[in-house]
């Protein structure tokens, strides 16, 4: 499920929220998938729309914790603990689980509340559907 294809998307999409500050136009949408396929992935339409609703989630987690120290390390820290989390479960798991993530998450100083543990639930969510899909393979 999770290839090294799966984690330099991870990276560059927390590179990309970061870069932009939570905020893009299309313009920068369109770059951002040119630079993904140029960097080896191949992007169908499910890939490209899994792939917007993974920078969605980060955009959301980032707006709402944007005032944290570190935010650079914290979106990275946030996608290697995503692909951790997704390739000891497989893409399955249950509410222990899910408690361990947002510990792992919390280990690391990322900040918890529950707007936030949404935020992280439709990123992992997002990222687990991304995986899936043939171009992650």
């Amino acid at each position: 499920m999770i290839t090294k294809n799966m984690k330099n998307f991870m990276n560059m999409a927390s590179t990309f929220v970061e870069k932009n500050k939570g905020g893009w136009d299309h313009e920068a949408w369109l770059s951002f998938i040119t630079d993904v396929q140029k960097s080896g992935m191949e992007m169908c339409d499910d890939s490209k729309a899994c792939a917007g609703a993974v920078l969605e989630a980060m955009q959301k987690y980032y707006k709402t914790t944007m005032e944290t120290k570190g935010m650079e390390s914290t979106m990275a820290d946030v996608s290697d603990i995503t692909i951790k989390f997704l390739k000891d479960t497989k893409g399955v798991w249950n509410n222990p689980e899910w408690e361990a993530y947002l510990k792992a998450m919390q280990e690391k100083g990322i900040k918890m509340n529950e707007e936030t543990k949404a935020y992280l639930g439709t990123l992992l969510e997002a990222s687990k559907q991304l995986a899936s899909s043939a171009s992650m393979r």
